[in-house]
């Protein structure tokens, strides 16, 4: 299940079902637990759509080593999940099956078994994870046998994103550029790009000026190894910068162990905030929001966070897929990190042209980013792929996610 709200993937998956169910479609949701947080609460997901938990925890990691599946697709794809899906498409005609997010490319096969009245086949995917886990691969410098295994879960990968774009009748991608690399694998699948809407706190109003501590800030969920590959590097190149322009950093979130104390360690002068209860108060004291990310892709959604609190985005090009070039002109937007934290570094004590940046991009964002419209563009594009199809309608969507495939 997409909880606890704190990560990117879940936060676009609750909300797209939600906005779905809002629009008229009867959702049927099904998902294991989180087995990393299980702190989260199916009462703050939207109550229109039927969340349904599928029992049992995931695979034994080793096990997974073992499967031709990628590692999150493998650990999820479970005798209970099987048996749920099985069950509800045996006792309910739906018209539409989504397959939310690359690890469930297990199911297409037991899906077209199953399921009598052929539904449309919808792939949601956060990310083109062919390319990401290539990344992830390519980059990582820790020891043999593990860069073995991620670069054997990038080649799964990429065979589990083929058959998802060869298998399916509609993908729902967050940006074109995602959009165009699945296009490239199956040139007649139809696609939706669907960006994030926005359902958070818009800080209406503030003034940045001088009482402003010096302080960038980047806010994220660590649990990920990209995540945590590009924390690392980010720190690396702010040592000598932001020490040598007495610029304070405050990382918010949760960062695992052992990493966490190793960062300390090399790291003194960063501050680890952790969890805190009031994000806002953490924005209201920063000039600046970093958003450092070269390995990973895909649509950033803490980008809105800092847009709607009116924090000041800085940003590496390669973060910034999915975002409009009239709201990356008020960004300070470098092709790499070095460079980005250079440019933070000078314009730290502007904080005239700062306030500036930071009103004038949440003008531009402000219409933008509407989950309510996503979910009319979504049941429009259905509506055609089912208009094709001779069968019985029921109006009813089941979403099958897997829900945390940012945990291997």
């Amino acid at each position: 299940m997409p909880i606890p709200l704190n990560a990117g993937d879940r936060i676009y998956s609750a909300q797209l079902a939600g906005a779905a169910a809002r629009q008229g479609a009867n959702v049927v949701f099904l998902g294991l637990q989180n087995p990393d947080d299980q702190t989260g609460s199916l009462a703050h997901l939207e109550p229109r759509v039927r969340w349904s938990v599928v029992p049992g925890a995931p695979n034994a990691k080793l096990l997974a080593l073992a499967s031709n599946l990628p590692m999150v697709g493998a650990r999820f794809a479970t005798k209970h999940y099987r048996a749920a899906i099985t069950q509800e498409l045996e006792t309910t005609d739906h018209d539409v099956v989504v397959l939310d997010q690359y690890g469930m490319s297990w199911a297409v096969a037991e899906i077209r078994q199953i399921a009598r009245n052929r539904p449309v086949l919808v792939h949601v995917s956060h990310d083109f994870e062919t390319s990401v886990t290539d990344q992830i691969a390519n980059n990582f410098s820790g020891d043999m046998i593990r860069k073995f295994l991620l670069k054997q879960n990038a080649r799964k990968t990429r065979h589990a994103e083929q058959c998802l774009a060869r298998s399916c009748d509609l993908l729902v991608t967050l940006t074109d550029e995602d959009r165009a690399a699945f296009n490239d694998i199956n040139p007649t699948l139809g696609c939706v790009v669907l960006p994030p809407g926005y359902a958070g706190t818009r800080q209406r109003a503030r003034a940045l000026d001088k009482t402003v501590p010096r302080r960038a800030i980047i806010v994220g969920s660590f649990s990920w190894i990209a995540k945590q590959m590009n924390l690392e590097r980010m720190l690396e190149a702010a040592s000598g910068t932001f020490t040598q322009h007495r610029i304070e950093l405050h990382v918010v979130g949760i960062i695992p162990e052992p990493l966490l104390s190793r960062l300390r360690l090399r790291f003194p002068w960063v501050v680890f905030r952790g969890f805190v209860d009031d994000l806002g108060e953490e924005f209201r004291n920063a000039r600046i929001a970093l958003v450092p990310e070269e390995i990973g892709g895909g649509f950033k959604l803490k980008i809105l966070d800092y847009i709607f609190s009116r924090v000041p985005v800085a940003a590496v090009e390669a973060a910034l897929g999915g975002i409009p070039k009239q709201l990356k002109s008020c960004f300070i937007v470098e092709n790499s990190v070095s460079k980005l934290l250079a440019s933070v570094a000078a314009m730290m004590d502007d904080v005239d042209a700062l306030d500036r940046r930071q009103s004038l991009a949440f003008e531009v964002a402000d219409g933008l980013f509407n989950w309510d419209a996503n979910g009319r563009r979504l049941l429009d594009k259905l509506e055609c792929a089912l208009s094709e199809r001779p069968i019985k309608r029921s109006s009813q969507i089941l979403a099958v996610p897997n829900p945390a495939h940012r945990s291997a």
